[in-house]
């Protein structure tokens, strides 16, 4: 008898494995949409970065383009120095902080430097006089430079021979080798044949750090239809594309005449109005560094997972092993040869039914089966006997228990309130026995049987129930043979 109930042993490997696949899936497509939520995120904060920049820009370049806004003359309120043939001009600090023009608004600290040539710290000189046209716009980019963390400075860069720079440290690196390769540059040159659009030009190099890199915003300042400089806002590239903690990977901003590299993901070029660039952002994907960050941001769904996993191994073996020790104990109770119960089933099953019916004790017995045994061999009679327990199977009800107690002894316990029906379902096994074993033996062959009744209200034992049916056997046997004896 196959046990068909318990589950492979392949199902209980895999089946908790798939459920733990399924889970990692979900939790990885989550994780993957979470990481694109935040690309989606830092590259909003870096398109909103740009607009302010390139606001800014506008408004200055509006005020370069249409005012001078004359200061006084340069030596009354600033300091100079010449070195190595450059003129360095920076704000005398005190004179700011007191100057009687803030009509009583709290002072405020500017941080800028005028640089040029060494006429410019010479009072009176055509650069001294358009750097002074220039000057009252200073505070003002002193004001606007450091209004977010990643600029990092802004500069007006006039072709005559002078920068407008602030914070100062930009102008303290200035030197005159610089400026003689300074408007031959691509972004200077891009940005003077652009009068309507801005420049986003690098990444490039700080000039005041070995590290780091920056892009520019750059615009081009026209007097009267005459191109006279650059007015540029400058980025700190690190500054600007730094990630938040739950992006493992990092951003990169480069010029389209570079090579991406093939680890770069959501390739993402630089497009705004009035923005004239040929720039992308990508995000570099690791997959080693995404596993990690996977591992630490989904910990507990992956922790679920292994739950998972292990729970319903847990179960589907605790499943067999019950389904095994019920089949085994349901194979201890029964015949091998014909699935009948044996004995020890018979008896279980007779003190655990409970029924308020009457019962039928009957034993079937095969009539000259040691003649059939001997005239046609052990296989027939093996044949006879599962012939006799298919047909028993086949006529009685599913309330009613049969059994075979060795060699061709068959006991059968029928359940029911009217005797007669009890009868009648005994004879109708009798009869199909007869009419089906000409299959096994040409002749056929027949069966006796002794039946006892009792009633629900008669505490009679098992024994006592089959030795009176085994009785009534023998007077079966005993008076011809093919007949019930009740």
């Amino acid at each position: 008898m196959v046990n068909q109930r318990r589950f492979s042993l392949s199902f209980v490997v895999f089946f908790p494995l798939v459920l733990f696949i399924v889970v990692m899936l979900v939790t990885t497509k989550n994780y993957y949409d979470a990481v694109n939520r935040y690309i989606d995120t830092e590259y909003s904060r870096i398109d909103r970065a740009l607009t302010r920049g390139i606001k800014v820009l506008t408004a200055l370049d509006y005020s370069f383009t249409n005012y001078s806004n004359f200061a006084n003359p340069l030596s009354e309120e600033h300091n100079s120095i010449v070195k190595g043939n450059i003129c360095y001009i920076w704000p005398i600090d005190v004179l700011l902080l007191e100057n009687v023009y803030s009509d009583g608004l709290p002072a405020v600290d500017v941080d800028y430097m005028i640089v040029g040539e060494k006429s410019l710290c010479q009072a009176g000189t055509k650069i001294n006089k358009l750097a002074e046209q220039k000057a009252g716009f200073a505070p003002s980019l002193s004001f606007l430079h450091d209004i977010e963390s990643h600029i990092v400075g802004i500069h007006y860069i006039d072709k005559r021979g002078y920068v407008i720079s602030s914070p100062d440290k930009y102008a303290k690196n200035f030197t005159k080798e610089l400026w003689s390769t300074l408007k031959a540059r691509p972004f200077w040159q891009k940005t003077a044949q652009d009068k309507v659009n801005i420049t986003l030009a690098g990444p490039g190099p700080m000039l005041d750090s070995m590290e780091g890199q920056i892009i520019s915003l750059t615009v081009p300042i026209y007097e009267k239809g005459v191109h006279q400089g650059v007015l540029s806002i400058d980025f700190d590239v690190d500054a600007l594309l730094t990630t938040s903690e739950n992006l493992v990977g990092k951003l990169h901003l480069v010029s389209n005449f570079q090579t991406i590299p093939e680890d770069a993901v959501r390739i993402q070029p630089i497009e705004k109005e009035r923005l004239s660039a040929n720039h992308s952002i990508y995000y570099e994907y690791n997959s080693w560094s995404e596993i990690k960050n996977l591992t630490f941001f989904e910990k507990y769904s992956i922790m679920v997972a292994v739950f998972i996993y292990v729970l319903s191994t847990v179960v589907l073996f605790y499943v067999n092993m019950h389904t095994e020790r019920r089949y085994f104990k349901d194979l201890a109770a029964r015949d091998p040869m014909t699935g009948l119960l044996n004995r020890r089933g018979m008896q279980a099953v007779w003190r655990n039914k409970m029924t308020k019916k009457n019962v039928a004790l009957a034993v079937f017995d095969i009539d000259n089966f040691k003649t059939i045994n001997d005239t046609y061999g052990h296989d027939v009679g093996d044949s006879a006997i599962q012939l006799v327990a298919k047909c028993i199977r086949d006529n009685i009800r599913h309330s009613d228990v049969a059994s075979r107690f060795g060699g061709e002894e068959f006991i059968l316990a029928i359940y029911d309130e009217d005797i007669e029906g009890m009868k009648h379902i005994l004879e109708r096994v009798k009869k199909a026995i007869d009419e089906r074993s000409r299959r096994v033996t040409k002749n056929g062959f027949t069966v006796s049987g002794g039946v006892v009744f009792s009633s629900a209200s008669k505490a009679e034992s098992f024994d006592e129930l089959f030795k009176a049916a085994d009785e009534k056997l023998y007077e079966a046997k005993s008076t011809g043979k093919n007949k019930i004896c009740y």
